[in-house]
């Protein structure tokens, strides 16, 4: 029995091997396709996204042993507008390459690559602890759907803080998965190099920080305030505070008070609950004769207190808001105009509504086993509850997805076995 679950493991990591290197391929191949895009267009052009431009000057900063800062307006300074997570990644990338953004965008599609890996090792701590060959199929063919999936292949290559985020999450969320029912005093490390990631992660996107903190709470009360368990908690924040500490200290040396990641929560909420917000993200505002001149803090208090204010005061407006926020975030399409936006719109549905139908069957199968919901499901219900309240758009569900199609691969298999054995019975 022992030779045969050998030889099983085996084959399993081969094949999450040709997976690994199918999934590198598909990005090395859409980082190329993308960087001749750019060049072609706008040889000065970085990336897709106006915030790239933002991470990557942030990331000269720190190349150049400067002040960690954006000045706005030729003289207001920004000390923490951005937590610096993705910054110290490009900042690396452009010591390895210099300004080229090739470097980066090569260096991610790696790390997409592994997340391959990643999902495989949480679908198989997740689903079953004897890791039985309907879990070892489950984990390959989720390896096999992130490889290929589109969204993961662009989102990979695409110079934000998501391509950097998604392993980082994936880790942690493995990390969990493994100390669940708690360590001891031998494996404490577990617990402290989950912490880590979690903390890594919320260094690189900041709306990630409340997540961990729910999971080791549910651990440690699901856990009965069992001694191994409150010490794998305990672990997972020390590990937590370790990684953050450097930028709460340097924090606090500039500000005089606590600052847990980001002076932005202001213009977030109030891009989210405001008189002229949609839904999706408009950042006109900042350019206000009202609120461009203030400093960093002034601005980001007084645009936290008009978000609350306005929620406060047109509660069905804030509701309205909420609802056109959810369908943004569930769209299982980008928006595309122009001749290819139908084409888009059927792509994005062929892809995604499969997936999710396979996902719920799945979900609602074990809808009793808390663990699947928080490990799995957990991260893109959460997302979705954050930016019922900032402005919302698929591209904050898209990280969150990986675990999902754990699911939808444990659907896919199931839906194939009892293919197999209808056909046996006929």
């Amino acid at each position: 029995m022992g030779h045969r679950f050998q030889n099983l493991r085996r084959r399993f990591t081969g094949s999450i091997g040709s997976v690994f290197a199918l999934a590198f391929f598909a990005r090395l191949l859409a980082a190329d396709l993308l960087e001749i895009s750019l060049r072609i267009k706008d040889a000065a052009r970085i990336c897709l996204y106006p915030d790239t431009l933002l991470y990557w000057q942030l990331a000269r900063t720190i190349s150049a042993h400067a002040l960690y800062q954006v000045v706005e307006w030729n003289d207001i300074p920004h000390f923490a507008l951005r937590a610096p997570g993705y910054p110290v990644f490009l900042a690396i990338c452009q010591f390895l390459g210099g300004d080229s953004p090739l470097v980066a965008r090569l260096v991610q599609a790696l790390l997409g690559a592994a997340c391959i890996p990643l999902l495989a090792l949480l679908s198989r701590h997740v689903g079953d602890p004897d890791h039985s060959p309907q879990v070892q199929s489950q984990s390959y063919v989720a390896a096999i759907l992130l490889s290929l999936h589109p969204y993961a292949v662009a989102g990979s290559v695409i110079l934000l803080s998501e391509a950097v985020f998604v392993p980082l999450m994936l880790l942690g969320l493995w990390g969990f998965a493994v100390i669940w029912n708690g360590v001891d005093r031998r494996r404490v490390w577990q617990a402290f190099g989950t912490g880590l990631a979690a903390g890594s992660a919320i260094l690189v996107r900041p709306s990630w920080a409340i997540y961990p903190v729910i999971l080791v709470g549910f651990m440690v009360l699901l856990g009965r305030l069992n001694r191994r368990v409150i010490l794998a908690g305990s672990g997972v924040c020390v590990g937590v505070a370790a990684v953050m500490a450097p930028w709460w200290i340097r924090n606090e040396r500039i500000y005089g008070r606590f600052v847990p990641t980001a002076l932005w929560m202001g213009a977030s909420l109030y891009d989210g609950l405001s008189p002229r917000a949609t839904g999706a993200s408009d950042m006109s505002f900042l350019a206000d004769e009202d609120i461009w001149p203030l400093d960093e803090e002034d601005q980001d208090a007084a645009l936290r207190d008009r978000a609350i204010a306005f929620a406060q005061s047109h509660p069905g407006r804030a509701l309205e808001l909420a609802a056109i926020k959810a369908r943004l975030y569930w769209t299982p399409w980008p928006q595309a105009g122009g001749r290819l936006g139908w084409l888009v719109l059927i792509l994005g549905a062929i892809v995604e509504l499969p997936l999710w139908f396979l996902a719920g069957w799945e979900l609602w199968r074990k809808r009793k086993d808390l663990r699947v919901w928080l490990l799995l499901a957990g991260p893109i219900l959460y997302f979705c509850a954050v930016h019922l309240v900032f402005a919302s758009s698929m591209r904050y569900r898209l990280p969150a997805e990986p675990p999902v199609l754990i699911l939808a691969a444990g659907g896919m298999v199931r839906l194939v076995r009892t293919d197999q054995d209808r056909g046996a019975g006929a």
